[in-house]
């Protein structure tokens, strides 16, 4: 059985017009909604054929993940037991977004190689 489905493809930009403009015609898809709360962008349809634009203030360094998938997963907690227990590790969280009035739950993992990726249960409709 699969710990989640494919949500998105997450790439950090530095810039969010310039990300818009270059995975919208990368793509050929619209932008969905426009910056979310200063720091998301979509680009298509939300799952497994969309691009999440995440605006990060560091630039890319040989240690940082600049892109990472999103998986869409029921229980946030018993996917991280799940992660754990195939040999990922937890990076942070559970935590809800944004704290005041969450929209959704998220944790960061690791595979086994390092490679980071969150595990995200929606509240309500959402990014």
């Amino acid at each position: 059985m699969a710990v989640g489905a494919l949500r998105s493809i997450v790439v950090d930009v530095n810039d969010m017009e310039e990300g818009e403009r270059f995975w919208s015609a990368m793509l050929g898809l619209e932008v969905q909604f426009p910056v979310y709360e200063g720091q998301y962008s979509r680009i298509g349809a939300k799952g497994g054929g969309s691009v999440l634009l995440q605006l990060v203030p560091e630039k890319k360094t040989p240690l940082k993940n600049r892109a990472h998938i999103d998986i869409t997963v029921r229980d946030v907690g018993r996917a991280v037991e799940e992660v754990l227990r195939l040999g990922g590790s937890l990076i942070t969280g559970p935590v809800f977004f944004p704290e005041a009035d969450p929209l959704l739950e998220h944790a960061v993992m690791a595979d086994p190689s390092g490679n980071e990726f969150c595990l995200i249960k929606e509240l309500r409709p959402t990014l």
